[in-house]
């Protein structure tokens, strides 16, 4: 076959033709003539030299030196500070490949995640990383994929995105801290879980449940909360709890945000933990397990789970066409004494 049968017969050629011509991929093409990153510079310059040799207007961005990359970051809510901690450990991941980071927080609207991504496509991002996706999301990733920019879904996933993915066994890890707390005794368990459109919330809330059902304990309806991921949301749950005709023994809570603002307003009316009521959470945050508070929770390896995120965008970039990744990362459980453990200790699952 001859350069003009690729090329359309004469023609002027298309970036697609100019792909075909030098065996490389529409991204890399795209890369070249857009002036971002993604492609060696040996290779920008031999698609370049193409596209002028074909008679291809070559954009301005394309002659400029490109400048250092930058990944974009969409965050759930920073109002939670597990976000905020995950926000520094991408960003140090980042720094290590030579990357730079653009931060968005959502406040978990999706309206929020869909303007964020708009916005770093427009600014011409590398590569994007998504903590916000919920269910019925699927619009967000089509500008993207339209873009050719590639993404990872971190912690939250939708598998209809046919997405790369990085996190950690939601519901092995709620029914592991249910199990716990149900070693204790306790049989009067209420959960205060995040939103169901969140897949972490919805597998933690899972778990919980399922180690509940598995040893035959109620989960009374009234003790049975789903609500927002932030301290307010659990100030907000454990008044609702504080006010039924009986109290629980423990309170599961699907973040430690949550778990934070349980405690709080627990303090607020003379109550002690564990003493009077237990309280667990989820995220494994630094300041939840100082010995001033000592949650117990599930602690999910951040720093791992933000490096392999930026390691799977990279090799994205160099294979844009290759099968989706998941990644699951083994969980800890730092006992705390939030619990009524009297010794702190942490399990690492390998």
């Amino acid at each position: 076959m001859s350069n003009d049968d690729i090329l359309g017969g004469g023609r002027a050629v298309s970036a697609a033709g100019l792909a075909r011509l030098l065996g490389v991929s529409s991204a890399a093409v795209s890369y070249a003539l857009n002036g971002r990153r993604g492609v060696s510079d040996e290779l920008r310059r031999r698609i370049l030299d193409a596209a002028v040799e074909h008679g291809m207007d070559i954009p301005a961005a394309a002659l400029r030196p490109a400048t250092q990359p930058v990944l974009g970051l969409v965050l759930a809510d920073v109002g939670n500070p597990y976000y905020s901690e995950m926000a520094i450990s991408v960003t140090d991941a980042a720094r290590e490949r030579g990357f730079e980071v653009f931060l968005s927080n959502s406040s978990d609207a999706p309206e929020s995640v869909a303007a964020a991504v708009d916005a770093m496509i427009h600014h011409g991002v590398d590569g994007v990383l998504i903590t916000a996706l919920q269910a019925g999301n699927a619009d967000v990733c089509r500008p993207l994929r339209a873009a050719r920019i590639p993404f990872v879904q971190i912690s939250r996933r939708m598998l209809s995105a046919e997405a790369d993915f990085v996190g950690i066994d939601d519901l092995a890890a709620g029914a592991e801290v249910m199990d716990h707390v149900l070693d204790h005794g306790y049989t009067k368990v209420a959960v205060v879980g995040g939103p169901v459109s969140s897949s972490a919330s919805a597998h933690r809330a899972d778990g919980f449940r399922r180690a509940l059902r598995v040893r035959g304990v109620d989960l009374p309806r009234a003790w049975n909360i789903t609500g927002g991921l932030n301290e307010v949301d659990g100030a907000r749950a454990a008044r609702h709890l504080l006010d039924q005709p009986e109290l629980p023994e423990v309170i599961v809570c699907g973040t430690d945000a949550i778990a934070l603002g349980v405690i709080a307003v627990l303090a607020g009316r003379g109550l002690q933990v564990p003493d009077d009521i237990a309280v667990t959470g989820f995220d494994g945050l630094t300041t939840a397990r100082t010995s001033l508070v000592d949650i117990t929770t599930v602690v999910q390896p951040r720093p791992r789970m933000a490096a392999e995120a930026v390691r799977l965008l990279h090799e994205r970039q160099r294979t844009p066409n290759a099968p989706a990744q998941s990644i699951v990362l083994p969980h800890g459980l730092y006992i705390g004494k939030s619990c009524g453990c009297a010794t702190r200790t942490e399990k690492i699952h390998v």
